[in-house]
């Protein structure tokens, strides 16, 4: 048994663009009938005494979580109810009945967590897997786009984009940084703007 793994790029982490995390991917889902027949070969009992076991926790947890009360199921983990509203300068601008639930939340138990912790990890290639854009340093991409404009009258954010591997922000930012530094200016407005080499 393994938790399968892949990656995936994020746009910037702690100031550093261009990285890569992994995420967890699933294998599908358990529903009620699997996890009942598992519990019939792994426990001794039936598939009917399972399900009705199931549905008896679910009710109680959820009449206990409804009265107000956070429920602790000890193998499992913690559950409560969270709340919300929207915002108001008096308690009085509010009635109980627009006070709307957020969210359930749940806490692993110990036993849990520790298991989940050391639990081996096994990296998949998923079908949804975008290949990973290879970013060259900045340096790199600012020689890119000189090369470019000095063959080429003009390019677009787009095309930017698509030459860099960059994204929308990213290659609006590249480009900004560019004019800042002089020798690339803009010109156009809206969907209409290209980029230029400065005369030297």
């Amino acid at each position: 048994m393994a938790i399968s793994y892949d990656f995936y790029q994020v746009d910037e982490i702690n100031g550093e663009k261009g990285k890569i995390r992994a995420r967890a991917v699933s294998k599908g889902t358990i529903d009620s009938d699997k996890l009942a027949k598992w519990m019939e070969q792994k426990c001794g009992i039936s598939t009917a005494e399972a399900k009705s076991f199931m549905i008896m926790l679910t009710d109680c947890m959820m009449d206990f979580l409804q009265d107000g009360y956070h429920v602790e199921v000890k193998e499992l983990g913690y559950f409560s109810v969270s709340v919300t509203s929207r915002l108001m300068d008096r308690m009085n601008e509010i009635r109980a009945e627009s006070i709307e639930f957020s969210r359930l939340n749940f806490r692993p138990a110990r036993k849990i967590r520790e298991k989940l912790e050391y639990a081996e990890k096994k990296l998949v290639a998923t079908k949804r897997r975008k290949q990973v854009r290879k970013i060259k340093p900045r340096e790199e991409r600012a020689a890119m786009l000189r090369e470019h404009l000095q063959q080429h009258p003009f390019i677009s954010r787009s095309d930017y984009s698509r030459m860099t591997n960059l994204k929308r922000d990213m290659a609006i930012n590249d480009l900004n940084q560019f004019i800042v530094e002089g020798w690339v200016k803009k010109y156009g407005l809206g969907r209409t703007v290209v980029y230029l080499l400065c005369s030297e």
